[in-house]
């Protein structure tokens, strides 16, 4: 769509990185579900509130609105873990035996998955899973310290969006926040509770937002990036995610903003490292990670 509304600039987040700074969409999933082409006014406006550089994405697998880059726009390669589509039970014969006795073992268990409507106790009960513990996965939880105020602001939020249950003895022990629009749907949010471990809740939840899709005719279904997480990127591609490649571009809007630009500044440090160099030093990122939020916590609670 093209951009220039000043509503639109509402939906953008501003960050200083160094000397320059950037704006993109405060919700990865905006660039996702729908097709974005800046014009001048809209790019106009963004310099005229300071900003230095813009970033969004060309939407390769589903655009319906041809993007023509300027020859001055800087383009980096991104991507998603993608999955497409068609019906639960050809999902189930894509993914792995494995991982359907995983979906099993959920229900055995005796843990259900439902559509859940918005409400308090929902909210409630998600805030008790992001507190649960500030560790997760080897690393800091970033959600860890959230408030029920925050977490009701995610619930009643937005219209477009599903949220999926997974119930244990009544309790709600795992989620997924799905946000939708038309063809897609974007995972936002997918937890469950570490101490319900081994009865594989996250993948009865996928499967139940498969099913979801397939049933509301959702023909693709998206889940974060691949290549930065290797235990959360095993997860996506034994449940049937790809690595689908596209172009992100960067535009430049002041003078700072070329000079980001052309020392390729733009660029997260963990995007830039090859794999050879990123593999070795994920333990090293984890143990950091971990400790400045103890340290955090240990701050917090003086």
């Amino acid at each position: 769509m093209p951009l220039g509304a000043d509503e639109e600039l509402k939906m953008l987040v501003v960050r200083r990185k160094g000397f320059f700074r950037l704006a993109q969409y405060s919700s990865h999933s905006v660039e996702y579900r729908r097709d974005i082409v800046p014009n001048e006014v809209f790019l106009k406006k963004l310099a005229d509130k300071g900003v230095d550089v813009f970033t969004f994405i060309d939407r390769k697998w589903a655009s319906t609105t041809p993007l023509v880059p300027e020859k001055s726009w800087a383009k980096t390669m991104d991507n998603i873990g993608l999955l497409v589509v068609k019906t639960y039970d050809e999902w189930l014969t894509l993914i792995g035996k494995k991982t359907r006795n995983m979906i099993r073992k959920a229900e055995k268990s005796g843990v259900k998955t439902e559509v859940v409507e918005p409400s308090e106790k929902l909210a409630e009960s998600i805030e008790k899973i992001f507190n649960e513990s500030p560790i997760r996965q080897g690393r800091a939880f970033p959600q860890y310290g959230t408030t029920l105020e925050q977490v009701r602001s995610m619930v009643f939020f937005d219209p477009e969006s599903i949220f999926i249950g997974a119930i244990l003895d009544d309790e709600l022990v795992g989620f997924i926040y799905l946000a939708y629009d038309g063809s897609i749907a974007v995972i936002e949010q997918i937890l469950s509770f570490q101490t319900h471990f081994d009865k594989a809740i996250n993948n009865a939840l996928i499967a139940k937002a498969v099913e979801v899709c397939a049933e509301r005719r959702i023909e693709w279904l998206m889940y974060g990036r691949i290549g930065n997480h290797p235990s959360l990127d095993k997860f996506k591609e034994s449940n049937g995610f790809t690595k689908f490649v596209f172009p992100r571009y960067y535009v430049a809007l002041s003078w700072k903003g070329q000079l980001a630009l052309n020392l390729r500044l733009q660029m997260e440090l963990k995007d830039s490292l090859p794999n050879a160099l990123k593999s070795p030093l994920f333990p090293v990122f984890n143990w950091v990670s971990r400790n400045k939020q103890r340290l955090r916590l240990r701050r917090s609670r003086k």
